[in-house]
């Protein structure tokens, strides 16, 4: 089978054997973010999952069997029924015998139009280890971003795949909410990941691509970023906010100024110190989130 569009999964997921199972992405609205502006999106057959595991089984054989971790490939795969998601991981597993753990990006409302009998489901057979677009935690911001839900909606949501017991890992952006709110999103967004508990924490800076609405925005003058400094200060103060011992906190995206990992509950002084002296001596003049060539 030969995929429609660029392959995107969360860098942290590296080393993970992707598996295809949609095309493109359900919502394909956010202001910020061009990914599959020409993709349209479609979820593939089982007849195409199994034919692609054909084909995997062919070329790789006797390794399909060490294989315990796998990420389902497009940018919404859990739109898919909770039903047609189990069907899809019992045809991996009947290729791919010794996969424990099935993880892939999910939505909000997608985890919304699931019963919590299908999350129990859904946990049983192996899913985990969500990676949800939260971006951050201002209701308001996350309107203007067009993202489809709220941080209000979010919270229940998490809570929710908190009580099955499916782990979720947060993505997050700086600098959504424009030039002079970096601070108030911080704390807003610090105390929602307070609240939902994700043991994975993944941040990127927003930034302005050619072709979206948020580049014609800046452009027209109805949105101002943020300048680099307020977005150093901005994660520093969502950083410092946060109290979650067990959860891993990933900066190191390539739009990322200044990079940053570690666990919370060892590193996090660390981190902090790191952003204090970038944000004393960060150059400004350096950066260009407008206008930009290419891809989020």
């Amino acid at each position: 089978m030969e995929y429609n569009g660029v392959i995107y999964r969360p860098p942290v997921e590296a080393n993970t054997i992707l598996i295809p199972i949609t095309e493109g992405c359900s919502h394909n609205s956010c202001i910020f973010c061009n990914m599959y502006r020409s993709v349209p999106f479609r979820a593939w057959s089982l007849n195409e999952v199994e034919e692609y595991l054909s084909n995997f089984i062919g070329v790789y054989g006797g390794y399909a069997k060490k294989i315990k971790r796998v990420y389902l490939v497009g940018a919404d795969p859990f739109v898919i029924s909770a039903k047609g998601l189990v069907k899809r991981v019992e045809l991996i597993k009947k290729y791919l015998p010794n996969v424990g753990v099935v993880s892939m990006y999910a939505r909000t409302d997608n985890i919304a139009r699931k019963t919590d009998d299908d999350l129990r489901c859904l946990k049983d057979v192996g899913i985990n280890d969500l990676y949800i677009g939260v971006e951050c935690g201002s209701n308001d911001v996350l309107a203007k971003l067009n993202k489809g839900y709220s941080a209000d909606d979010t919270k229940e949501q998490c809570l929710r795949l908190n009580s099955v017991g499916i782990n979720h890992c947060d993505l997050l952006m700086l600098g959504t909410g424009g030039k002079g709110h970096g601070l108030e999103v911080a704390a807003v967004t610090a105390a929602l990941e307070n609240a939902i508990k994700p043991t994975k924490i993944l941040v990127n800076t927003m930034s302005a691509f050619t072709g979206t609405k948020l580049d014609d925005e800046i452009q027209a003058g109805s949105f101002t970023p943020a300048g680099e400094r307020e977005i150093l200060q901005e994660e520093y103060t969502f950083l410092n906010g946060l109290e979650l011992p067990n959860t891993y906190f990933w900066a190191i995206h390539p739009l990322d100024s200044v990079g940053v990992e570690g666990m919370l509950n060892t590193d996090k002084s660390r981190m902090l110190n790191t952003l204090a002296r970038a944000i004393e001596t960060v150059d400004e003049t350096l950066y260009k989130r407008v206008s930009r060539v290419g891809t989020l």
